[in-house]
């Protein structure tokens, strides 16, 4: 099916959202609605949801906003700062989200949730919930650390893939092409996150689960806190393998001016055999370079690590009610609309996403690459959030964010950011716990 061919299923959508109607009241609320969804399948999906939603909603008219990623950011934290907030954001899943929460800017969705019927997957709290109360609801989920390979490039360099599932044969493959005269890996740090998502996956790897979510969640749940620090050897040679990548030549040339449309255009151009990045980045496969012939496996096993490959990185978007919104219930209505299972559908088939709720999915109409990433989730050793969803951003951005920027510049050490990181955590449960 095409993105708006679905026709039996756009029917169901309106049927759904016509069943949360009610009667047309004397005067339409305005809703603002701000996003990320800027951009090819997600803007298109998000505008022809809140279409139907306004449709069979004649006195509630939801404007949705789409920004792009990095510049929405900014644009949340001003529009917080100023006391004028959208109605209705989404926002990252965990620390992102939480942080709104802590400054009371958020309204406590605990019993409309509650009360919906619907039921959240487990294990997906922390995307969602901080000090057990709901401050938004899932949207989306996703799995974070997959390591995509041309398949025919590989063919090209007599590359067996399977050796890419640990770290010594992805090195072993990526010098094989770079003596080849083709960089490896495409990557793009322009605005720091993907190397932030690097950092992580091999954090996770050399930690193991459990002291991986310890060590990031201290900032927002002090009774979290287990053994593990940033100080410890796993997070100085997590930074030094990383290094690694850059000073062996494996990144592609523009790896700290590039962005990730730049990078991710470098892997479906052909020009790079390898993108590490998340299931996210299927929907631009299928929509740029449908014929690629490409696979795509769980980021590598470290050996001599407690980290298996089958333990997963997730994340997540959440849409929040903001506390300075005049019409909380009306907002509430849309998004019970968000939540039913048409509309998760028609989001999941057309954004390639999967659903953070309990829904049959087996009809679903997703291709045979998706249902391969559904089923690296439903077989997962552990389903953990990225570090930035489980700690505080006043320590998440400059410590991995911008740390790792700072690392491929020589600007810092590994060591250095260790320190550093370890000491923010230290202040900052300091001044919110009294620790």
């Amino acid at each position: 099916m095409s993105l708006f061919e679905k026709r039996s299923l756009g029917v169901a959508v309106i049927a759904v959202a016509t069943s949360f109607a009610t009667l047309p009241a004397m005067s339409q609320v305005q809703l603002d609605f701000w996003s990320e969804f800027s951009a090819s399948p997600g803007l298109e999906s998000i505008t022809a949801i809140v279409e139907a939603f306004n449709e069979a909603n004649p006195d509630i008219v939801v404007t949705h906003t789409g920004f792009e990623n990095t510049p929405y950011e900014t644009a949340l934290k001003t529009s917080f700062a100023g006391g004028s907030p959208a109605d209705i954001v989404q926002v990252n899943a965990g620390g992102a989200m939480f942080q709104y929460a802590e400054a009371g800017q958020l309204l406590d969705l605990s019993d409309f949730i509650a009360e919906s019927g619907v039921t959240v997957r487990p294990g997906l709290d922390t995307f969602y919930k901080l000090g057990g109360r709901a401050w938004g609801i899932p949207l989306v989920l996703n799995i974070g650390n997959l390591l995509y390979f041309n398949a025919d490039m590989l063919a090209e360099q007599g590359i067996d893939p399977q050796s890419l599932n640990t770290w010594n044969g992805l090195l072993e493959a990526a010098e094989t092409f770079k003596q080849a005269g083709i960089a490896p890996i495409a990557f793009g740090n322009q605005e720091g996150w993907p190397g932030n998502h690097l950092h992580n996956h091999l954090l996770l790897r050399l930690f193991g689960y459990e002291d991986y979510v310890s060590v990031w969640f201290r900032t927002l749940d002090p009774t979290a806190a287990g053994e593990a620090r940033f100080t410890d050897q796993e997070e100085t040679v997590s930074w030094e393998m990383f290094k690694e990548l850059q000073d062996r030549g494996y990144f592609t040339a523009g790896y700290l001016a590039d962005n990730y449309p730049a990078a991710y255009r470098l892997f479906l151009n052909e020009e790079a055999p390898i993108f590490i990045m998340g299931s996210w980045f299927l929907a631009n496969i299928q929509s740029i370079a449908p014929d690629m012939n490409f696979g795509v496996i769980p980021f590598p096993e470290v050996e001599g690590y407690p980290g298996k490959q089958t333990d997963l990185v997730t994340a997540g978007l959440v849409v929040s009610i903001t506390e300075s919104s005049e019409h909380p219930e009306e907002a509430k209505r849309f998004l019970e609309y968000l939540m039913s299972e048409p509309v998760q559908r028609q989001w999941a088939e057309e954004t390639v996403g999967l659903t953070p709720y309990v829904y049959d999915t087996s009809n679903w109409d997703y291709s045979d690459e998706f249902k391969r990433i559904a089923e690296l989730l439903a077989n997962s050793t552990a389903a953990v959030p990225f570090g930035d969803m489980l700690e505080d951003q006043a320590c998440n951005v400059p410590w991995t964010w911008q740390a790792s920027q700072g690392i491929l510049t020589g600007d810092i050490t590994p060591e250095e950011v260790g320190q550093g990181h370890e000491d923010c955590v230290t202040d900052l449960m300091s001044t919110k716990f009294g620790i």
